[in-house]
């Protein structure tokens, strides 16, 4: 008979397993997205100087609006796979009914941001052509925001079931589609009227329709999901005004959250850009890099959310925290392989961005910085992940606010412009400005991680998604007595 420890081992080897499973197409599908965003910048760089600055101006305003509005619709998934793992499949077309709703609200709230954004490009660049052009490109982005937001709710029910394939499809997809569609609108290639920079604007606007359009496909073809995918577009239990304030209370942090992450990163490149071309350059560099590498925890952290919200569903913390041992593990074994393959190869990967032997030689230390920085970033996505998974998120939104805004941003201002606590480090104080946030934020994660993980299990029936009145329970046999499932794993 095999010992305990022989059975936990095994019960995280499986656990593990998932997690690969699910993290695997969701990786893949993020580079891609990164890849899409490298395809615009190289086609309106081949289009000239000016159309490559009207695409940086547009995406300043474009990619932090889009990326915090979207990230709202993130707590889909965990909130449709702790249904699922409780046994209430038949109400996730409600559930998915009302994020729609929800996206419909978050639309216009998105569309008026971008719409007031496009006003700011007069204010910081004195050519009113490249204002002119920034505007355009914000403006066909404008019509890219119902497709985004639906996608976000195709996509969490897809992922909700444990099926992440679809995304990298549908990625792959935009990649694929995003080349001709860009060189047709800027260059004006095969009869397209040429529109420069403005072009990549609506070359992604058609690339996200067509992207919606085959995920909901996909959708409705396959079997298992066609009954909610049919209760989406229909008007059959269209939603409830509950269950939509659950989701944006759940979702508000994360997109709260998300803003003051990307608006720190962007504040600290305008606080470098004094020191000069050189230095902005280089962090530019480190933090191109930094995204790259950044994608790893991030799609570990959607893995594990959507795992982890299943097991909490199904009230099984015995598999809850053989995944959590299991995810740690992978996640530091892997981030120490990653780190020293970027040290050790730092000087290789910068010369991809230039060939300038100065600009190599200051972003080599920051690429270091970079590399170290990865344990913090790791154990921070990592701790997110599992925090949506219990459905614990306001947390997140004032860690955010507090260790970036309150605690990072004044230390980086001292650290990188200032001899008062050091001299003055340039672009590595900014590194050592994310770092020491960062790190806080991952001990802020940790310690209410493990007090939420306690009180999930103990103290509260898993179905907390819907409005009806549930009364705590302290025990597993009362939850049965509320015609709970017994805990099972997909």
């Amino acid at each position: 008979m095999p010992s305990l420890s022989d059975r936990i081992k095994k019960l995280e080897g499986r656990e593990l397993k998932r997690i690969l499973v699910l993290m695997g197409p969701l990786y893949l599908a993020n580079l891609m997205s990164v890849g899409m965003g490298v395809i615009d910048t190289m086609v309106a760089g081949s289009a000239g100087t000016k159309d490559l600055a009207a695409v940086a101006l547009g995406t300043s305003v474009t990619v932090p609006i889009m990326v915090s509005v979207g990230a709202v619709l993130n707590i889909i998934s965990p909130m449709l796979a702790r249904l699922l793992g409780a046994g209430h499949e038949r109400r996730a077309g409600l559930l998915l009914n009302s994020a729609k709703l929800l996206s419909l609200a978050l639309m216009l709230v998105e569309i008026v941001l971008l719409y007031l954004g496009s006003y700011v490009f007069p204010c910081i660049t004195n050519s009113p052509q490249l204002a002119q052009d920034a505007a355009l490109y914000v403006y066909f982005l404008i019509g890219a925001v119902p497709a985004s937001l639906l996608m976000r709710v195709v996509q969490g029910c897809w992922e909700g079931y444990a099926q992440t394939r679809p995304a990298m499809v549908v990625c792959l997809l935009g990649l694929v589609l995003n080349i001709p569609l860009n060189y047709a609108c800027v260059l004006g290639w095969w009869g397209f009227p040429a529109l420069g920079g403005a072009g990549c604007g609506l070359a992604t606007t058609i690339v996200h329709w067509l992207m919606c359009a085959v995920l909901l496909g996909m959708q409705i073809v396959s079997r298992r999901h066609r009954r909610a995918a049919l209760q989406m577009l229909g008007f059959r239990r269209f939603g409830r005004i509950g269950v939509m304030r659950r989701i944006a209370r759940l979702g508000l942090p994360l997109g709260v959250a998300s803003l003051c992450e990307m608006s720190y990163f962007c504040v600290i490149t305008l606080v470098i850009a004094p020191l000069g071309e050189l230095m902005v350059s280089a962090q530019q560099i480190a933090i191109n890099i930094s995204g790259v590498l950044f994608m790893f925890p991030l799609s570990l952290s959607i893995a594990v959310s959507i795992r982890g919200a299943y097991l909490v569903g199904a009230r099984s913390e015995r598999r809850f925290r053989a995944l959590v041992r299991a995810a740690m593990r992978f996640m530091y074994v892997a981030t120490v392989f990653l780190m020293t393959a970027v040290i050790y190869w730092r000087h290789n990967i910068i010369s991809l961005y230039t060939d300038d032997p100065t600009v190599i030689a200051t972003a080599a230390t920051l690429v270091t910085l970079c590399a170290v920085y990865q344990f913090s970033d790791g154990t921070q996505a990592l701790m997110a992940g599992l925090l949506r998974a219990c459905h614990d998120t306001a947390v997140i939104t004032w860690a955010n606010i507090g260790c970036y805004w309150v605690l990072g941003f004044p230390l980086s201002v001292i650290l990188i412009r200032t001899d008062w606590l050091l001299p003055a480090m340039g672009p590595e104080g900014a590194w050592w400005s994310f770092i020491i946030p960062l790190t806080t934020i991952a001990i802020i994660f940790t310690l209410r991680f493990r007090a939420t993980a306690r009180k999930v299990f103990l103290h509260t029936c898993p179905n907390k998604i819907f409005p009806e009145p549930i009364q705590p329970i302290a025990s597993r046999v009362e939850c049965e007595t509320h015609h709970l499932p017994p805990p099972n794993a997909r």
